[in-house]
């Protein structure tokens, strides 16, 4: 029984990091730039946000605004490291949710020529140099980020009554996943933002996996915690209403 709360306890604080990194990005980044270069915010949701105007500041607040809170909940972490072991798997989580979305979506900008990072360089020229600069700086970013979070897991959430690093992280990983599926379920664009949008965004750190697998490969004695926490069940069962039922839909203003 223990276990089982422990696993929910994991997936409850997986989604209050997850929604914490979309609010960054969508809500407190693209709309405080939107509104800091004279726009209002028409309406946000969990995958979108639309301006009334389009300008470079409010394209780029949203990732640069993810990656400052990632550098935050880092910080908080290393600095002033809480006791509770839920605390601390919250702050870890919310800072690889964060800033892997936010990084690796300048490789994905940069390949694809769309998407936030490509339009804060668009019509910088030449085009194909800062393009490629994008997925350069953006996988070596990346690389940085995934090794500073597992080298974060080691030494903040290990426990000798936890699980291994594999199963904690792919349960993060797929939580994240699940509920971002399900708020784009309800977008005002319509259910196929699941695809185009929201499962690549989830998905996009993909490094909490990968982290979890070199750790099992170099450390298969390691584990990481497992806490059972009531409350932290309650605040992700409360994240996951917000973010499919309110933010699902779209804010409009």
């Amino acid at each position: 029984m223990n276990r089982f709360a422990g696993w929910a306890t994991l997936v409850c604080i997986s989604f209050t990091a997850y929604l914490a990194a979309d609010l960054a990005h969508e809500t407190l980044g693209h709309g405080a730039g939107c509104l800091l270069a004279g726009g209002h915010v028409l309406w946000v949701s969990t995958t979108n946000e639309f301006c009334s105007l389009h300008a470079r500041l409010a394209d780029g607040a949203g990732p640069v605004t993810g990656i400052l809170v990632a550098l935050l909940a880092l910080t908080w972490l290393r600095t002033a490291t809480p006791k509770s072991p839920p605390a601390r798997i919250f702050l870890a989580l919310l800072f690889a949710f964060a800033i892997l979305w936010n990084v690796g979506y300048m490789v994905k900008s940069g390949i694809f020529d769309d998407g936030d990072w490509a339009f804060v360089v668009a019509g910088l020229e030449p085009q194909t140099l800062w393009l490629g600069g994008l997925v350069v700086v953006g996988v070596l970013g990346y690389i940085v980020a995934d090794r500073v979070f597992a080298m974060t897991l080691i030494q903040r959430i290990t426990s000798q009554q936890g699980v291994g690093p594999m199963a904690f992280t792919l349960v993060a990983l797929g939580s994240a996943a699940l509920l971002s599926l399900a708020g784009a379920f309800f977008d005002p664009q319509g259910p196929q933002r699941m695809w185009t949008d929201a499962l690549p965004s989830s998905l996009g750190a993909f490094g909490i996996a990968l982290a979890g697998l070199r750790l099992r490969a170099r450390l298969p004695d390691l584990r990481l915690a497992l806490p059972v926490s009531p409350g932290w069940i309650a605040t992700g069962l409360v994240s996951a209403l917000i973010f499919v039922a309110v933010l699902g839909p779209g804010l409009r203003f």
